[in-house]
C-alpha cells in the first residue's frame, strides 16, 4: 500500500539537529520505498534545499536567543498553503509541538486525516533557560501537552523520554518507536580512507587521541563539563585533541573557557559540517566519543559514532545512557567534574577497553534508518486503517 505522509518539524536543513534529521530520515526512506514523503519546515535565509526530497517551506524569522532556530509563519505564507493544499495526504507527522505542529493539527482536522505526534526534546528545560518565568512556563507546558493530548498517536524514541513526558502530565499512552542513523558502516578500506582525510581536516596526528562532541553548542549540553575536565586532564599533562562540532548559542562563550583555559592548542571548534560525508570522516579519525548531556533524549549523534565502532562517554541515569552498558558498549559516569577527568584518563591509557566497547556499540546500538522506517511504515498503515474505521463507525 503506497501512502502519502508529510512530515513536520519547526529545524531542518541547514539547522543539524536529531530532530530535523529524524524528520528527513522518514521522509527519505518512504519516498523510497513506501510511496511519498514531504518534509513541512520553516525557510532559511539563503539556504535552498538539495537532492529530490520534496521540501515545502515557510515564511520565519531567527528565534531570539535561540540562534539558529527560527519561529515560522506559514498561516500568513499564501504561496505555501497553495502549493500544500495540492497534495493529498494519508497521514501526518508533527515533530515537534509548536508552529509546524501546530499545523499539523489543523491540516489532519481539516482534512480527516490522523497525526502521530513524537515527543523528542525536554520542553520545559528549553521553557525555562528562555524565558524564566515559572508561571508562564507553566503555561507553556499546558499548551504542550494539549498538543499530545490532541495527536491521535503519541511516539517516542525510548522509554526514558515517554517517562518524561509522563513526567510533565501526560496522561495518555505512547508507543516507542525507535531513531536510527543514515551512517552506513564503512569496510576496512573507506575506513583508513576516511580516518586519514578526517585527522587532516581536524589538524592531529594518527598517534594524537581525538575526542569528538557533535551537537548544538548550548549549556544544557553539558559542553561546560567537557571543557572542565579538559582544563583538568592538561594540568595532569595528559596529551589530546578535542574536537566541537556544531553550532549554538553557547559557541563564543565555550570558545572563550576555551582561551582562558589556554587549552587553544588541545580544542577544535569545526562548526556546523552539513556534509555527512565530511562528518563521516571526523567520526573515523576520533577514538572516544564524549556525550554527557543530560538534556537529550535519545541522540542519533551515539549512533553515528557507533557506525565506526566509536563508543560513548554518557551520563549515568540520562536518558541518553538507556541501552548503555558500562565497558560493554560505551562508558557511564557520574555528572560530575572529576569522574568524567578520571575515566577520560583511564580510557586514554586502555585502548583495548575502547576498542571492546567500540565494538559493543556497533553491534548492539547501531541501527540504520532503512530497517527503522520498514517499522515506521507498518505502523503508520496500521494507524490509518484505525482511523479510518473509526470514522467509518461514526458515519454509520
Amino acid at each position: 500500500m503506497d501512502i502519502c505522509t508529510g512530515q513536520f518539524n519547526d529545524s531542518y536543513f541547514p539547522i543539524m539537529d536529531g530532530v530535523g534529521m529524524t524528520a528527513h530520515s522518514y521522509a527519505r526512506w518512504i519516498n523510497e520505498k513506501y510511496g511519498k514523503s514531504v518534509v513541512i519546515a520553516p525557510k532559511v535565509k539563503g539556504y535552498k534545499d538539495q537532492g529530490d526530497l520534496k521540501v515545502y517551506r515557510f515564511k520565519s524569522f531567527l528565534l531570539p536567543g535561540m540562534n539558529p532556530y527560527r519561529v515560522g509563519l506559514p498561516l500568513i505564507d499564501i504561496k505555501f498553503k497553495n502549493k500544500v493544499k495540492k497534495i493529498k495526504f494519508d497521514i501526518l507527522h508533527a515533530h515537534c509541538p509548536f508552529i509546524s505542529g501546530q499545523l499539523a493539527l489543523k491540516m489532519s482536522k481539516n482534512l480527516g486525516i490522523p497525526m502521530v505526534a513524537t515527543f523528542h526534546t525536554k520542553y520545559r528545560e528549553d521553557f525555562k533557560n528562555v524565558i524564566g518565568n515559572e508561571v508562564l512556563v507553566d503555561f507553556l507546558m499546558k499548551l504542550t501537552l494539549d498538543f499530545y493530548h490532541s495527536a491521535d498517536h503519541v511516539w517516542v524514541p525510548n522509554n526514558a523520554t515517554g517517562y518524561t513526558l509522563k513526567e510533565y502530565g501526560y496522561t495518555g499512552s505512547f508507543e516507542v518507536m525507535p531513531n536510527g542513523t543514515d551512517m552506513k558502516i564503512p569496510d576496512k578500506q573507506k575506513l583508513i580512507k576516511y580516518r586519514k582525510k578526517g585527522l587532516e581536516l581536524i589538524r592531529a596526528n594518527p598517534n594524537d587521541f581525538v575526542m569528538l562532541f557533535v551537537g548544538q553548542h548550548r549549556w544544557e549540553k553539558n559542553v561546560r563539563l567537557i571543557i572542565d575536565a579538559l582544563y583538568k586532564l592538561r594540568a595532569k599533562n595528559v596529551d589530546f585533541i578535542m574536537v566541537f562540532v556544531g553550532e549554538g548559542y553557547a559557541a563564543k562563550e565555550m570558545k572563550k573557557l576555551v582561551r582562558n583555559y589556554n587549552l587553544q592548542d588541545y580544542v577544535r571548534f569545526l562548526g556546523v559540517i552539513t556534509d555527512r560525508d565530511e562528518l563521516q570522516k571526523v567520526f573515523a579519525a576520533s577514538d572516544l566519543f564524549v556525550f554527557p548531556s543530560i538534556y537529550d533524549n535519545s541522540p542519533l549523534v551515539i549512533q553515528e559514532a557507533a557506525a565506526f565502532d566509536k563508543p560513548s562517554i554518557v551520563v549515568k541515569g540520562s536518558s541518553s545512557a538507556e541501552g548503555i552498558v558500562d565497558g560493554v558498549n560505551g562508558f557511564l559516569v557520574d555528572n560530575d567534574v572529576h569522574d568524567l577527568t578520571k575515566t577520560i584518563n583511564l580510557l586514554i591509557k586502555d585502548p583495548h577497553a575502547i576498542q571492546k566497547a567500540g565494538s559493543g556499540a556497533r553491534k548492539s546500538i547501531y541501527h540504520p534508518w532503512e530497517t527503522i522506517v520498514d517499522d515506521v511504515y507498518e505502523k503508520y498503515i496500521e494507524v490509518i486503517k484505525e482511523y479510518r474505521q473509526k470514522q467509518s463507525g461514526r458515519l454509520a
